[in-house]
């Protein structure tokens, strides 16, 4: 398969990662992509990316520091975006009206309306976009929903997804609204709804959510409570999201609990449960243990299917949805995570602030509809979307 001539669109801290998942699938002879293109707007961050790129690959793509230039000089067939959630659209549209297709990380968008137009430039554009979801790609991930699609825990009942600790370190831009639509709900939550869709595959119907900021400030050394910055986003939410057929999930995260850490993350059907540190937990008091579930489901696997989740060997979940991506843009094959399903995992995250903002339930079919957005009205007027 020829290389994808790609460009990277933010060049911070998780495109790094993107370089060294290219890397990895490049050590493993599984050289989809060809950079020829780092963009941006710190001259210094492109040009850092580029030489990480040029140390694998052998020849240094070019830097750019404006968006339209790079698409008007190099020869780019495909971008990896990068940037602040707040730039994903502005960056997404450019590049599929150019005749680019699209890798995004996630979320889509940093709110609904942000997300559509995305997904609506693509349609027009008649081009690939996916979502950078990379949670599920992991063996791990693969392995749970192969035991769960086996029937090995009987019909799934609840979903228990807790995380409850203090976290008070800075986090950039990620600590402000309008650069990140919310904090980690948001940022780290959608991988968690991705996954809930993907292990449950069904629908998200409605969400009922409180979330609260009781921690104003974020810190250089949070356990001296110095250096401090006031951010405007949560640091606790609960919520119950109603899946279909009767599935419920408990979805529970707090970033401001000091002492005791709380973490339980389990899915139980009517045979069994799925427990995310101890393993597939059978009724009769079997338990078959995450190194064990994950041995047998390799071990299902013929070769042509490992092969697709896992090209070359590689398992690092970022270098596989790299690979799917390639694979969408010269095969024609649909993307694992399109954009429209990744559309569907902000909803689910971005209904959270909606039933909190309402004091009230709300339905996925009104969030993904851009019907109730008290919560985003005012990113969406500041940014123009």
């Amino acid at each position: 398969m020829e290389p994808v001539k790609l460009a990277f669109v933010g060049c911070g801290g998780i495109a790094g990662a993107h370089v060294r998942a290219l890397e990895e699938l490049w050590e493993n002879d599984v050289k989809v992509f060809e950079v020829v293109a780092a963009c941006d707007v710190v001259e210094e961050n492109a040009e850092k990316l580029a030489e990480g790129v040029e140390a694998f690959q052998g020849n240094k793509p070019a830097v750019y520091t404006d968006l339209e230039k790079m698409l008007n000089k190099a020869e780019v067939e495909a971008v990896d975006i990068c940037t602040l959630h707040s730039e994903h659209h502005t960056v997404a549209v450019p590049c599929l009206e150019a005749g680019v297709d699209v890798l995004i990380e996630k979320p889509l968008g940093i709110t609904m309306r942000a997300g559509k137009i995305i997904m609506d430039a693509a349609v027009q554009a008649k081009r690939v976009l996916a979502v950078a979801e990379n949670y599920r790609r992991s063996p791990q991930e693969r392995a749970k929903n192969w035991a769960i699609r086996q029937g090995r825990i009987g019909k799934p009942r609840t979903f228990y997804w807790q995380d409850v600790g203090e976290g008070l370190g800075k986090w950039g831009w990620r600590n402000f609204k309008l650069d990140a639509g919310a904090g980690w709900v948001l940022d780290g939550g959608v991988h968690f709804a991705d996954l809930f869709r993907y292990h449950l595959g069904t629908q998200a119907q409605q969400v009922f959510a409180v979330t609260r900021q009781y921690e104003p400030y974020r810190y250089d050394e949070p356990e001296k409570r110095e250096g401090a910055w006031r951010v405007d986003v949560e640091d606790a939410a609960l919520a119950l999201v109603n899946f279909d057929d009767e599935v419920v999930v408990q979805w529970t995260w707090q970033g401001s609990a000091p002492g005791a850490k709380f973490n339980q993350r389990a899915l139980y059907g009517s045979e069994g449960c799925i427990d995310w540190q101890q393993g597939l937990c059978l009724r009769d008091g079997t338990i078959i243990d995450n190194d064990t579930l994950i041995e047998d489901f390799m071990g299902s696997l013929a070769e042509k299917e490992k092969e697709k989740l896992f090209p070359g060997g590689v398992t690092n979940a970022i270098a596989v949805e790299l690979k799917d991506f390639a694979d969408a843009v010269r095969l024609g094959t649909v993307p694992e995570v399109d954009g429209m399903e990744g559309y569907k995992a902000l909803a689910i995250c971005l209904a959270l602030f909606e039933s909190a903002w309402f004091n009230s339930p709300v339905s996925l079919g009104e969030i993904e509809r851009c019907e109730v957005e008290g919560y985003q009205e005012e990113i969406n007027r500041v940014l123009g979307i």
